[in-house]
């Protein structure tokens, strides 16, 4: 397990003074490289190896969202390290122990130079034990489907400032992005499949599926899709 104490700011919250579902991401997957920095296997370690992790899905539950100016303790426990996967719970809760937020991911270990899964090797594997104490939620783990066409509602192009170290779209910028074609944002689960990372200067459509429980955001090029997100 792997923890740090932040304050939400005021370039964090929308317009209620709420954390935004942008923040919210990056506060995990900050969690994540601050994590793999500790313990010998970061950006820099995976750097020199032509890896990097990609993430694949992420399951969202959200109690309440931290407001402007409130202490926040962030959580990242890793499982299911092997092969070429590996599963981070996350969690975000107040100073007094409210659990604001609970999320599961799945990641893989990419070969930047040929872009395939890499397996994971014994450094990195034994840097991520198993945690006793790792808190256990009950994730549905859905693999979204993308049945219904819906509408088309925007078409966006992925430029310099969207990109991050692995060369592709940063996973919170899909969260950004489409959660600004919402019709409302007060939502209390956030589902996420990765199915193809975006590069620089991709063209992607986007798509807006109303569902009985909520919405579903769709990014595709031509037939192809790259991300689904629902919210619920």
């Amino acid at each position: 397990m792997y923890q740090y104490i932040d304050r939400v700011s005021y370039s964090e919250v929308d317009a209620n003074l709420n954390l935004t579902y942008y923040s919210l991401v990056n506060y995990m997957q900050d969690c994540s490289c601050f994590h793999s920095d500790e313990v010998g296997v970061g950006v820099s370690y995976l750097s020199a190896l032509n890896l990097g992790w990609f993430v694949t899905s992420y399951e969202i539950h959200i109690n309440r969202l931290p407001k402007y100016m409130e202490k926040i303790v962030i959580s990242t426990y890793p499982y299911q390290v092997r092969g070429m996967m590996a599963r981070r719970v996350y969690t975000i809760s107040t100073e007094s122990g409210e659990l604001l937020i609970y999320a599961d991911s799945l990641w893989v270990l990419m070969d930047l130079i040929h872009t395939k899964p890499a397996r994971i090797n014994e450094e990195i594997e034994n840097a991520y034990p198993d945690d006793g104490n790792r808190p256990e939620y009950d994730f549905r783990r859905p693999k979204l489907r993308y049945t219904n066409p819906g509408k088309k509602v925007g078409k966006f192009v992925v430029n310099e400032h969207l990109i991050d170290t692995n060369g592709h779209m940063n996973n919170s910028f899909y969260i950004d992005l489409t959660r600004s074609y919402l019709p409302k944002e007060d939502f209390s689960e956030i589902d996420v499949n990765y199915k193809k990372a975006a590069l620089l200067f991709d063209e992607l459509d986007v798509y807006l599926v109303e569902l009985e429980t909520g919405y579903q955001v769709v990014l595709k090029k031509e037939d192809e899709i790259y991300t689904i997100v629902e919210y619920k």
